[in-house]
């Protein structure tokens, strides 16, 4: 089946769900429809609804409908952009475009077959006629909603905040990376594909990264009943678990939140963010324990079973975090090379072991660390990260040494120059590539 047999066959589904859930759409939603429309009456002089024209699928032009959310006729006192603060914006406007709730009237346009509900934001005439002819291929599709792009720019007015020159940013920069993430949506779209943009659309990261954390956390709390009856929890424990449930998780949310533990990648943690999860779990549990004692045990379990929830539920939240962190180092294919050289690196400290566990870590790297040497006697022969550290640095000077490595990386403290000098001058007698890490990623060469 050809590309062009393959787009057909996966127009006809994506249009029966289309015309299906706008319809249900517009059904569901025309009462908060009314209710917005209201609210824009009430607060500014104007028509409720926006209308632009944009360039549809095939270069066709075609109405956009929006809840208006600027003053009237602020297209024409300044550009079809926004960013932060701008002052068109009514404060009712910088709700609905917060929400995305001035998007609804596009149910319409996607009822009509003008859009989808997943596809490329439709461009206004003037950007699209600055179209490359690459960038064009992009008109073969539909107009949706919501797109690929429209998940990675979510905060496009923040973007654009800094922007001395807003559209010229626009184009040069923002347009063409949107372009390229949806030419590259296009090639394997699907009605599943279209289902989970939606999901990510409607549902904001920190939004999934809450309700995981939530999940987490119950089930800690849960836990604590079952640990604390051997078990063996009885009804009461299940009904005085659900009384507790909502006095419990939510102050913890709250202070992960503010720990900010909900905007970071999930799956990037490290010992800095099992600190502020500690931290934020910890004022939780004072919080608890205070509100145990005021309310006299109606809204809070008692100290020893949030003392058990507090070690479950920190045991818990790391535990999904570093599952992410698994499974994203393991995620990508390794790419395999022809050669990889094997390095020995002088130092054992924080800068040193760093720089192992990164090359370790990656699947790309040229390089495997074999060996550390340094000059802590009490660092000898043990083993950093599962590396052996094989003695001093002068015992690179062994020839049986030199034969098991091709790279010699520095990665010393800078505090005694003297011992730095006398390694530098060592090392010029290697026959084997130096470089000093005294910043990694940046590897310098010795200089001979």
């Amino acid at each position: 089946m050809n590309s062009e047999d393959q787009f057909i066959s996966r127009a006809k589904p994506k249009r029966a769900f289309d015309v299906l859930c706008s319809g249900v759409g517009l059904l569901a939603l025309w009462p908060a429809g009314l209710l917005i429309g209201l609210l824009i009456k009430l607060t500014g002089k104007g028509p409720i609804f926006y209308g632009q024209t944009r360039i549809g699928q095939f270069g066709k032009p075609f109405r956009i409908w929006k809840f208006r959310s600027m003053i009237v006729n602020a297209d024409q006192t300044g550009l079809s952009l926004t960013k932060g603060e701008d002052p068109r914006v009514t404060w009712i406007g910088h709700l609905l475009r917060k929400t995305k709730l001035d998007e609804l009237p596009q149910l319409w346009n996607v009822l009509v077959g003008d859009m989808s509900f997943v596809g490329p934001r439709p461009e206004v005439p003037r950007y699209v006629a600055r179209y490359t002819p690459e960038q064009r291929e992009i008109l073969k599709y539909k107009p949706g909603i919501t797109d690929m792009a429209t998940m990675f720019f979510r905060n496009e007015e923040a973007l654009l905040r800094g922007s001395g020159d807003l559209e010229g940013f626009y184009l040069q920069y923002c347009l063409p990376k949107k372009i390229e993430l949806n030419l590259r949506y296009a090639q394997r779209a699907s009605v599943f594909q279209d289902i989970w943009i939606i999901v990510q659309t409607l549902c904001p990261y920190w939004l999934g990264v809450l309700i995981l954390y939530a999940i987490a956390l119950s089930a800690s709390f849960w836990l604590s009943y079952e640990l604390r009856s051997d078990f063996r929890a009885t009804r009461q424990d299940y009904e005085e678990f659900r009384g507790y449930l909502g006095w419990t998780v939510l102050p913890q949310l709250i202070l992960l939140f503010w720990r900010r533990q909900l905007r970071g990648l999930i799956s990037y943690f490290s010992i800095p963010e099992m600190q502020r999860t500690v931290t934020a779990l910890a004022i939780a549990f004072l919080v608890l324990l205070g509100l145990c004692s005021f309310s006299q045990g109606r809204l809070a379990p008692t100290p020893s079973l949030l003392l058990i929830d507090f070690f479950l539920s920190f045991f818990a939240l790391c535990g999904v975090r570093m599952a992410f962190r698994f499974l994203r180092e393991h995620s990508s294919k390794p790419a395999y090379r022809d050669t990889v050289r094997r390095v020995a690196i002088i130092g054992t400290g924080e800068l040193a072991t760093n720089l192992a566990l990164d090359f370790a870590r990656s699947k790309t790297a040229s390089r495997r660390v074999v060996a550390f040497f340094d000059d802590n006697p009490r660092t000898w022969h043990t083993r950093p990260h599962d590396i052996p550290v094989a003695g001093m640095p002068e015992c690179l000077l062994n020839a049986q040494s030199q034969l098991k490595i091709d790279e010699v990386i520095v990665a010393l403290p800078e505090e005694d120059p003297k011992r730095l000098q006398e390694i530098r001058e060592m090392l010029k007698r290697l026959a084997v590539k130096v470089t000093f890490a005294s910043g990694w990623p940046v590897l310098k060469p010795l200089e001979i």
